[in-house]
């Protein structure tokens, strides 16, 4: 049975995909309610004590999320030092936090999955949105591609580390948006959880023995336009 831990595990994604691999997997979960990610010290001493995982999925991060209009919860920031702050320690150098103490401290680690975004390969059709998305969440979602292929290179000989880079999943968005939204997608469908169990399934296991650094996009073809 695989030890796998998974971080972001009361998101969206992470409650559906903890769901699925507990089946067959010994799962840990991680949120912002028991530790804080881009805290080094906190990390470092998880990862010091909890050092036998096989596999880390990366789910966790500060998110921009179009919902509702009485249930909006995007950020204010004061100004774009405040913005870029927020989304690069929480994105950015949380996601170098875990991947760089999991790799020390796990000895017999097998895999790491670090989740980005489409956005961090391409920038949003700004035409779909009432507001543009943040630039410095796009661009850390960037970085997050960035740090996989560093980490990957430097400790390839001994794990694999990937990416993810997902479309948004169907979720409370207004039917407005999701009916814009989908004239882009070539399966004319909004993605679901469910349609990353299979990845996740072969990047969690013996069948993986030669990709390493790569990022895998799963959009429906968003991007193929």
């Amino acid at each position: 049975m695989k030890k796998i831990l998974v971080t972001g595990s009361k998101g969206l994604i992470g409650k559906k995909i903890i769901n699925y691999l507990k089946k067959k997997n010994k799962i840990f979960g991680l949120d912002r309610h028991n530790i804080d990610l881009s805290n080094e010290n906190e990390v470092k001493n998880f990862f010091k004590k909890n050092n036998n995982f096989d596999y880390l999925i990366n789910l966790h991060g500060a998110n921009e999320h179009v919902v509702k209009k009485n249930e909006n919860i995007n950020l204010v920031f004061k100004n774009d030092l405040e913005s870029f702050n927020h989304y690069f320690h929480n994105n950015v150098f949380s996601f170098y936090l875990t991947n760089k103490y999991f790799i020390k401290f796990n000895k017999n680690g097998k895999g790491i999955i670090n989740f980005s975004s489409i956005f961090s390969l391409i920038s949003p059709k700004h035409v779909i949105y009432d507001k543009p998305k943040n630039i410095f969440y796009v661009s850390s979602k960037f970085a997050v591609n960035g740090i996989t292929k560093y980490f990957s290179t430097m400790y390839g000989k001994k794990i694999n580390i990937n990416t993810i880079a997902n479309h948004g999943i169907d979720w409370k968005q207004p039917s407005s948006f999701k009916k814009k939204l989908i004239k882009n997608i070539p399966k004319g469908r909004m993605m679901k959880a469910k349609d990353l169990y299979g990845i996740i399934d072969y990047l969690c296991s013996s069948e993986n023995t030669f990709m390493n650094g790569s990022t895998i996009v799963l959009d429906g073809g968003y991007t193929s336009w």
